[in-house]
């Protein structure tokens, strides 16, 4: 693949992801349900595609972007994906295969990895960032929804951003 043809896969993919994602987030938060968290699945493809510092950095870039997006507290998402992309980054070395059980691992690794990053800002900030209800009404959504995606959107992803690399070249980083 040229260079110039990657780069306009890379921005396409990411005018998908932001159109998908608020389409989804608008769709299903008025029927009460979280939305499956396509920034999040983001992050977790460069944590499996890019060396540790890079994909941290990508992570929380992707994070960052989140939170300009949705107008909220700007840096939550952002450390969030970052907590998620740390996870990642410890466990790929065991993430070699591509099957069901390397889906799951990898989605319910960077949901708690993200959720982790969220209660230790809350304590940090003494604030109600995170809340019991919160836990019970959002995170089993979002863990839902998002393991639901997950094999349709990494065919997207290998689409926008490139395939994955092999176990071998994995073992490498």
């Amino acid at each position: 693949m040229t260079r110039g043809l990657g780069m306009l896969r890379g921005i396409v993919y990411f005018v998908l992801l932001i159109g998908l994602q608020g389409a989804l987030s608008s769709l299903l938060t008025r029927a009460g349900i979280t939305p499956p968290n396509l920034f999040l699945l983001t992050a977790a493809a460069y944590a499996l595609r890019l060396r540790a510092v890079p994909a941290l950095l990508a992570g929380y870039a992707v994070g960052l972007l989140q939170d300009v997006l949705g107008h909220g507290l700007l840096g939550l998402h952002a450390a969030g994906l970052a907590g998620g992309v740390l996870i990642l980054i410890g466990l790929r070395r065991f993430i070699t295969d591509s099957g069901v059980f390397q889906s799951i691992l990898t989605v319910v690794s960077a949901i708690l990895g993200q959720w982790a990053a969220f209660l230790i800002l809350t304590y940090w900030l003494r604030g109600g960032l995170v809340t019991v209800d919160a836990l019970e009404k959002v995170l089993p959504w979002e863990l839902l929804l998002t393991l639901l995606v997950y094999p349709l959107w990494n065919r997207v992803m290998s689409w926008g951003l490139g395939k994955r690399p092999s176990a071998d070249q994995q073992m490498g980083r």
